[in-house]
């Protein structure tokens, strides 16, 4: 899969990505800064509250000094409403800037979703995809606060509890310190247990929404066929090894806590005997008491700054899976040659394709067809021959490994890519419909460019309005998750609508009467032969009925063109489209 320049895999690793994670904060760098101010004036309010207690334990239990009694008690309060004013400007603040980033984010992601070839879909699980838009943002935004919390406020307020401690007595701030680098070793041993289990946890994901959708858009064959125990196995299974490495990252957790808070322990139990015995003396009880509080009230942030090691590893997997997402080629825009509009001549030349590079066997071998402009050509053949092929080929959902799709006298990669396609219009044999209203259903695309006339216009023409103007609400009926409240063939009218009016010059109908019943399908072949006139057309199907009056018939086997010509031609010369025809007719 192609890859722009920046995927080397110096690109992916922590620092590379959290700084450009970062650029995505820059824009809202006014936001940030007063998050941070507020973060700063958070740790010094908490280190400022450390340093009132000395005055408080010497000045009013030890010399009863009035004037310390008094205001101390306000010193405190006013404390406490800074501390909150600062709280909440720093986590709103980090919140808000998170959010934008996670707009952006999920933005730019689904926006690639959108432009990224047809191939790439073959290769990867939609569920997967998804993921990306859903789970690994969130994990993004939330490693993005907390982290950045955690650095900013606890870290300054760490420093400021470690300058305290240092004006108090800096021979047991020695002392006290002495433990930093054990705390520092269980902290990075942590982390880089952290990061393999978050990618175990990341690519899991993926399989609980895979399982899900499957069992979920399958629910008809599931109870039909008794799947019930077999698709919850699959879910149980997945949902287990989660379950099994969320415990994990507990475990890990819960154990560098409790390793943290044991080298602290024993930190304090060797300052206050250094300080009971008399090997280390202090100046006054308040200093003492406020030394001891400093300590202690380091354990909070310190316990905060190891505890990011698990959401930064995290954020650090999602957000490095989504940015080598980001870094996946796009589609091609194509050429630079304008197209107004087609005049539909189009012509396969010595065509050869194969899925996925594979050379040895062909998709495509050697297709050649002309095909004028305005005549209607049907392509017929056993399933697996290469007609969805060969057509997917013209929009360029694939290029040819070799040879070359001509429209109107120029190669289709010659000309833009949005130029080329707005000269098509297609039904697909698996009709897409949107949880959307019939009306917006039939002008996907160009809602904006017609009328509601136009749009009943179109109904009637595919033979849909019948059913529509009894729906409730008619045109403005929600269809539902692909057209869930309608029948097959309906669905397929409506999808036919569709095409009809986008009234492009070429018309691509693969299969698209597939799921008629025979009025339906007579209704529309009587609007199709209308429709066609000064439009070429191009036509897949299994059932011969109603490709008898095509101008011209391409017979195709193993990726090859076998037979070309009219309906009655290809009878009398007796060959592969005689015996398709006499299988499909001599029983009924």
């Amino acid at each position: 899969m192609p890859h722009g320049p920046s995927t080397t895999a110096s690109a992916y690793t922590d620092k590379a990505v959290y700084r450009r994670l970062l650029r995505y904060s820059a824009p809202h760098w006014k936001v940030f800064l007063v998050a941070v101010l507020g973060m700063v004036l958070f740790a010094a309010v908490d280190t400022a509250f450390i340093r009132l207690i000395q005055p408080l334990t010497d000045g009013s239990f030890v010399h009863k000094d009035p004037q310390i009694m008094r205001i101390v008690p306000f010193a405190i309060l006013g404390l406490f409403v800074l501390r909150g004013v600062a709280h909440f400007t720093s986590t709103y603040g980090m919140a808000w800037v998170a959010e934008r980033v996670v707009l952006r984010l999920r933005g730019e992601v689904f926006d690639h979703l959108l432009r990224l070839p047809v191939s790439h879909y073959d290769k990867t699980r939609n569920a997967d995809m998804l993921i990306k838009l859903t789970y690994q943002t969130t994990q993004v935004a939330q490693s993005g606060t907390t982290v950045l919390t955690a650095l900013i406020k606890d870290g300054l307020t760490i420093v400021g509890l470690i300058a305290v401690m240092l004006y108090m007595s800096w021979q047991l701030t020695i002392v006290a310190l002495c433990v930093a680098p054990f705390v520092a070793g269980s902290v990075r041993f942590v982390s880089k247990r952290f990061k393999v289990i978050n990618q175990r946890l990341q690519a899991s994901m993926g399989g609980v929404t895979h399982v899900a959708d499957e069992a979920i858009t399958g629910r008809r064959v599931v109870k039909v066929y008794g799947g019930e125990a077999y698709e919850a196995g699959r879910f149980r299974e997945v949902n287990d090894f989660i379950r099994r490495q969320a415990l994990k990252l507990v475990a890990s957790s819960s154990g560098a806590n409790g390793v943290v808070q044991l080298i602290a322990a024993v930190a304090v139990a060797a300052i206050v005997y250094l300080a009971i015995s008399g090997d280390l003396r202090v100046a006054t009880p308040g200093t003492f008491v406020a030394f001891i509080g400093a300590m202690l009230a380091i354990r909070a942030p310190l316990n905060a700054l190891t505890g990011i090691a698990d959401k930064l590893t995290r954020g650090l997997v999602a957000a490095a899976d989504l940015f080598q997402f980001l870094d996946i080629a796009p589609e091609p825009p194509g050429g630079t040659l304008p197209l107004q509009r087609a005049r539909g001549e189009i012509r396969f030349d010595n065509v050869r394709f194969c899925y996925g590079g594979d050379e040895v066997k062909a998709a495509l071998d050697g297709v050649t067809l002309e095909v004028k402009p305005g005549q209607t050509v049907a392509f017929v053949g056993r399933s697996g021959s290469g007609k969805s092929t060969l057509l997917s080929l013209l929009p360029r959902f694939y290029d040819p490994t070799s040879g070359g799709v001509i429209l109107d006298g120029r190669d289709v990669r010659d000309y833009r890519l949005a130029d080329l396609r707005r000269q098509i219009a297609l039904v697909d044999q698996n009709v897409v419909l949107f949880n959307a209203s019939v009306a917006d259903n039939i002008a996907y695309g160009v809602r904006d460019q017609v009328s509601r006339e136009q749009i009943i216009e179109a109904a009637r023409a595919a033979y849909a309005w019948d059913f529509i103007e009894k729906l409730d609400n008619g045109l403005d009926a929600l269809l539902g998750q692909n057209g869930v409240n309608l029948s097959g063939g309906q669905r397929q009218r409506i999808a036919i609508a569709r095409a009809l009016l986008r009234n492009a010059p070429i018309l691509i109908l693969d299969e698209a009467t597939s799921a008629l019943d025979t009025e339906s399908e007579r209704y529309i072949q009587q609007a199709l032969e209308r429709l066609v006139q000064g439009r070429t057309t191009l036509v897949i199907a299994h059932r011969l009925s109603t490709v008898q009056r095509a101008d011209l018939i391409a017979v195709m086997q193993d990726g090859r063109i076998m037979e070309t010509g009219r309906h009655a031609d290809l009878l009398a010369h007796n060959g592969l489209y005689a015996a398709l025809h006499q299988m499909q007719f001599d029983d009924v």
